[in-house]
């Protein structure tokens, strides 16, 4: 069952997040919220048994992880916060496309305080390693276990991330803190708030560090007849033409989608 609150949590440490990178990777869409709250999800999941940090119900909808209660969290959970919400209608498709951006940090401390280390240290990482690159990220993500192992419309299983070594570790692992004292158990839980602290002042002293960033470009219809243009320098566009390629259903089960092994 997915949990609202963390959700909202999730989407809202994301943007903190992106606006600390930088101006290019600041504003965010719905897919690259969607997208990264998945592998945090999947980070998550991978130290926890399988279970996800949102509950939420994963599924391989069209060409990716999908999960309806993350989508229909972003607006208020953004509104939250403050972020700044921009609509674009592209020029391609006539179709309203959002993004959103941090305009304050007022709130950051707090939520940065009650995020999970784990899921903190997957949306640092892949933030920075993808930005606003969705190609790249959607790319990587179509990648990833659960896409692999699942077919169009089947629920992600999560679990299938945990190899035997960690679901062996996981379980001495239980037996282990199961038999600790109290003195161990409290210095196991110094250990971690210590951890976590050290985290926290890095994050701190990255936002809080003077940098000058160039001016964030306007996307509005002055920007969009501008990359039009410059399609244009760039020679005659092909000619669109309609095929269709049949494949077999048994193609999403095949060991050739996620066993290295086979040719």
């Amino acid at each position: 069952m997915s949990d609202k609150k963390k959700i909202d949590l999730l989407l809202q440490y994301i943007l903190f997040v992106a606006g600390q990178e930088d101006w290019g990777s600041r504003d965010l869409g719905m897919i690259h919220l969607i997208k990264y709250s998945y592998l945090a999800d999947l980070a998550y999941a991978e130290h926890h048994e399988g279970k996800t940090f949102t509950g939420a119900s994963w599924k391989f909808h069209h060409f990716g992880p999908w999960a309806t209660e993350l989508y229909l969290r972003i607006d208020p959970a953004l509104a939250a916060i403050h972020a700044e919400k921009i609509v674009i209608r592209s020029s391609k498709n006539d179709r309203d496309f959002a993004r959103w951006s941090v305009k304050s940090y007022r709130q950051y401390d707090d939520i940065n305080q009650k995020m999970d280390l784990c899921v903190a240290g997957a949306i640092q990482k892949y933030l920075r390693q993808f930005g606003t690159d969705t190609t790249a990220l959607l790319h990587f993500v179509y990648q990833t276990p659960p896409m692999l192992r699942a077919a169009p419309e089947e629920n992600l299983d999560f679990s299938v991330v945990m190899n035997q070594a960690n679901r062996s570790y996981s379980e001495s692992n239980k037996h282990e803190i199961k038999d600790l004292s109290a003195r161990k158990k409290k210095e196991r839980k110094e250990k971690f708030i210590e951890l976590k602290k050290r985290l926290n002042q890095r994050l701190d002293r990255e936002l809080t560090e003077s940098k000058v960033y160039p001016k964030a470009p306007r996307y509005d219809q002055v920007f969009l007849n501008g990359i039009q243009q410059l399609d244009e320098l760039s020679g005659k566009p092909f000619k669109p033409f309609e095929c269709k390629a049949f494949f077999s259903d048994e193609v999403w089960k095949s060991k050739t989608r996620f066993d290295p092994d086979v040719p």
